[in-house]
Formats: structure tokens, sequence, C-alpha cells
């Protein structure tokens, strides 16, 4: 098969027997939790049931052939789904069969969408979400996804959400904890910690939900107040083409925010699980996986997927390694949905959440955040911020304003650079930074000053700033060496403030050189006149260079250009 045509099979490479065998069992853990979670979507969407797991089935499929990430698991999402629900209310569309129309319309739009972002490059804006965010957001989820699992432990309905008030709810309604539910949920986890601590070769999860729904059955876990999945739907959907004409700019406005959604919670889950794996993940091919995921759920009655926090978690604590995982995940649920959907019936909602709890204690990566307290405190701080806004204001809006926290950082950090003056190391001819190394001393008579960025009109200012107090603090001096090393760029309001730099050293009497500097910061001061007005004679290829330019002018002997 050609793999230009299906790039994502080039992430089928490797596969050993013994791989392929823990991604199959791991691909069935997937579809284990992708089931229920499917069905709750749809439900919440106002459509069909089964349309949750035809745009699983789909949509899984869709991203194996075309993604980049060999571990990520594509589905419904919380964030996409509730903007879609929104879209069809504001439609006013009623009945299950036409708001299934209007939301496979969607992802055909979002899908395309999607497509066309590939064509335009648009993935390096996923280059905004930096290690600690990533670090911070994965926490995040791990946490949300271990609160929400409360419920399903206790079998008590918790409407709050957050960090405290779970607790503070479930406080508050300690009669209404089924004991039955309680027990079952944490005999479940411990049965999946042994099984990983002692036997981590076998299937857990599966083993679990197999003996779940055999015991469900053989007791009436329903008849005992034991909250089980119920009635799965029956069938798989063929091909259909949506054909919508009324509604259709409220079907494009609506699917332009879903795509924003979607790929933003898509490409963090993806980078995320990615930093934990170790494997790279390109933004653009991204947008090409997740745009094939949604063109296929489209086509096949379903409705938007992106990558699934919970369920790749599943997939990986389980073993899986490769996108065998997403295919047979795939055909598990597509064999439950066509011949085996009444078993399911039977599946006691607390082992799911057992499943789902391990799973979130699998994704808090503690030594992740001792690194970065021990790299930077400030980066520390952001993936603690991230981890408190998704918990605190949900996923989307906690990433948004870390991501934002950190961009107001970058932009301080860059609106005000390093500076440093440079002198002679005893004993070599290379400059060093006086404030780094004691034995340095200035060289007589000349300043050499190290501006460590490019000059931008959002630093410019300071660059003014901080040349002025260095001229002013410069004492017998007739020679200002410039060490444009760091400076690759330049724009009108740098070439600006050298021109100031140059007036005011000439009013002082002092001689400007410039050092370094590369490509277009270069043909700036070509374009600008400022080579002319600066002299060729006085711009040199390195600081060291410069000073012993004027040493030569000094002893009257010829200085070499650089």
């Amino acid at each position: 098969m050609n793999l230009r045509l299906f790039p994502g099979l080039n992430n089928f490479r490797g596969i050993t027997r013994e791989s392929a065998r823990r991604d199959v069992l791991a691909g069935l853990s997937v579809a284990a939790v992708a089931l229920p979670v499917g069905l709750a979507y749809a439900a919440m969407m106002g459509v069909p049931p089964v349309a949750g797991l035809w745009a699983a089935i789909a949509g899984m499929l869709g991203y194996a052939l075309f993604g980049s990430s060999r571990t990520l698991i594509v589905g419904p999402d919380t964030a996409t789904c509730t903007l879609i629900a929104a879209t069809l209310t504001g439609m006013a569309l009623t009945s299950p069969e036409d708001r299934l129309v209007a939301a496979t319309g969607i992802a055909l739009t979002v899908g395309v969408g999607c497509l066309i972002a590939r064509l335009l490059r648009l993935g390096v804006l996923a280059n905004l979400l930096s290690r600690p965010v990533l670090i911070g957001y994965m926490a995040g989820v791990a946490i949300t996804l271990a609160l929400s699992q409360l419920s399903g432990l206790t079998g008590v309905g918790l409407r709050n959400s957050g960090l405290i008030h779970p607790f503070l709810e479930l406080g508050r309604r300690l009669p209404e904890i089924q004991i039955p539910t309680l027990c079952l949920g944490l005999a479940s986890c411990l049965l999946l910690v042994a099984v990983k601590r002692w036997r981590p070769t076998w299937p857990g999860p599966i083993l679990l939900v197999v003996g779940g729904c055999l015991l469900s059955w053989i007791f009436d876990f329903p008849n005992l107040g034991i909250a089980v999945v119920g009635e799965v739907p029956a069938g798989l959907p063929g091909l259909s083409l949506p054909v919508r004409l009324e509604g259709v700019d409220s079907i494009l406005l609506g699917a332009a925010g879903v795509l924003v959604v979607s790929f933003s919670s898509g490409i963090v889950t993806a980078r995320s699980f990615a930093a934990r794996t170790g494997e790279h993940v390109d933004p653009n091919r991204e947008l090409v996986g997740f745009g094939a995921a949604n063109v296929a759920a489209g086509l096949f009655q379903g409705f938007v997927v992106t990558g699934a926090d919970s369920r790749t978690a599943v997939g990986l604590v389980a073993g899986g390694s490769s996108p065998l995982v997403s295919v047979s995940a795939a055909v598990a649920l597509a064999i439950v949905v066509g011949l085996l959907s009444a078993p399911l019936y039977w599946l006691p909602q607390a082992v799911l959440s057992a499943i789902l709890l391990l799973a979130a204690a699998s994704l808090f990566d503690a030594k992740a955040f001792m690194r970065l307290a021990r790299i930077s405190r400030i980066e520390l701080a952001f993936g603690i911020l991230a981890a408190v806004g998704v918990v605190g204001f949900g996923v989307l809006q906690g990433v948004a304003v870390s991501v934002g926290a950190t961009l107001l950082y970058a932009m301080y950090v860059s609106g005000n650079p390093r500076d440093a003056l440079l002198g002679r190391l005893p004993g070599e001819s290379v400059l060093g930074k006086l404030h780094l190394n004691p034995d340095a001393q200035p060289v007589p008579g000349i300043v050499v000053w190290l501006f460590e960025s490019s000059v931008w009109f959002f630093n410019a200012d300071a660059f003014r700033r901080r040349a002025r107090e260095v001229m002013n603090q410069a004492k017998d001096v007739q020679w200002f060496v410039l060490d444009a090393e760091a400076m690759t760029q330049a724009d009108a309001d740098a070439v600006e403030a050298l021109y100031e730099l140059k007036r005011e050293l000439d009013d002082r009497g002092i001689t400007l050189l410039v050092a370094g500097g590369h490509g277009q910061f270069r043909m700036a001061l070509e374009r600008s006149g400022l080579v002319k007005k600066i002299g060729r004679d006085k711009i040199f290829g390195s600081p060291e260079q410069a000073v012993e330019a004027v040493e030569r002018w000094r002893q009257g002997a010829p200085a070499t250009l650089a």
C-alpha cells in the first residue's frame, strides 16, 4: 500500500508478535472504556446513542491511517460535544435524526477545515504549548479524570466539579453512598493494582470487564443497587453523505468554533502523551490525522472526534505502543455493536470507574514537577497554573490561561533582554563578561557592550535605556563596541535605535563600532544606510576583532576588516 497516501501506516512498522499481542489486548481495554463514553456523549447531544460508537469506530480507523502519533486514541470529547450540542440547540433541531444529520455535517466541515489548515501549515500554532504547560495539563487531566470517577465508585450522582467541592458534596451526602457499589469499585481498583504489580503481562482491564459482567449477571447487580451500563444499541452504520440545505450558515459557524476547540484539545493531548512516551508529534501531520478522523466520522453517521485523554491513558497503561491499539479497539467496538451488545448490559459502572481511576493515577508525573522545580521556579509556576486551571476552569480554559501567562512572560523576557559589559581575561585574547569573571578587566578607553537579543519594536526602548546607562557610566572612553553576536533580525524600530545610539555617541566624541550580527541584521544595516553612516571599516566579525583593530589604530597601524 502507498505510504504517501496513508502516512499513518509508517507507525505500524516495527510491530513484533509480542507487541502486537499487547496492542490488541490494550485495544480491547480501550474499547471497554470507549463504549459507555460514546453512548454518554451521544445522549448528551441529543442524537441516537449508537452514533457515539459509530464516531469512535470511524474516527479511530481514520486517525490510524493518517495520524502522526503512535499512541493517541481519538474519540468524542467533552468540550467539542458541548459546543456541538449548543449549536444544534441554536438551530432549533428537536428530533435525534435531524440533530444527527447536522452533527455529521459539522464533523465533515471540521475534517475538511483541518485539511485546509494543513495546507496553510497552521500547525505551527501548536508551538505555543511549552513543556511546563503540557506537564501541568497532564496533571490537571489526571486529577479531573480521577475526581470524575467519584460518582461511579460511590453511586452518588455528584453535581459539583473542581478540586474541593466534590469532596464537600460527598461529605454532605454520605448516607447516599451505595455500599455495594463502593465495595465493588474498591475491589476492582485493588485487583488492577495487584495484576499490574504481580502479573504485568496479564490484561487487567479486560479481565475486570469480563469478570464484572459475569458477576453482575449471576448476582443481578441492578437489583442490588449497583449501576450498570444498560442497553447498548446494535447495528453498524452505512456510508452516508449528510444533505441538509437549511441551516448551512449555522453549521459552518458552529464548525469553525468546534475546529478551534477540537484541534487545540487534540494537539495538547497528543503532545502531552508524546512527552511521556518520547515520540515526536508533527502538528501539521496531526491536522491531517484529525481531518481524516472527522471526515470518516461524518461519512459514517458519527460526530466530531479529537484526542481522547482517558482512552489514550487506558491504552498506554494496558501496554499499547502502536496504532494497532486504535484498530483493534475499533474492530472490538464494531463486533460489540454488530453482534455482542447484549452482554454489555451487565457491565458495572464501578468497574469502568476503577479502570479510569488507575489510568488517571498513571498520568500524574510528580517527577516532572520536581525537574521543573530544579530547572526554573517560574516554569514550575506555569506547570502548576496549567494543572490548577484545568481542574478549576476546564481543559481549554486552563490551557488558555497558562499559555497566555507563558506568552506574557516570554514577551517580558524578550522586551527586557540581558546585557553585559565585556573585558579581557588574563592571559587570553577572548573577552568575557565582567560580572561573571572577577579576573576580567575592562579594556582601557574601550566599552564593549553585549545586548543579548535582536532589537525589535518591543525591546527597542530597553536597548536605548541600557545603552544610555552604559554611556553615562563610562569614563575616559573613546570607543564604544556594540557586540551584536546575538542579533539576527532588525526592524524599523531597531534601525532607528541604532541611529540614535550613533548620534548620541558622536555628540560625546565617542566612536561606534559594531561587532558580530548575522543574516537579516546585517542586511538591515546595509539597506538603511547605517553601514555607510558607521563606516565599513568599523564593522567587525567579533568583539575581539574590534578591540584588536582599535589597538592597532592607536599604534598607527591599519586595521583588518571583518
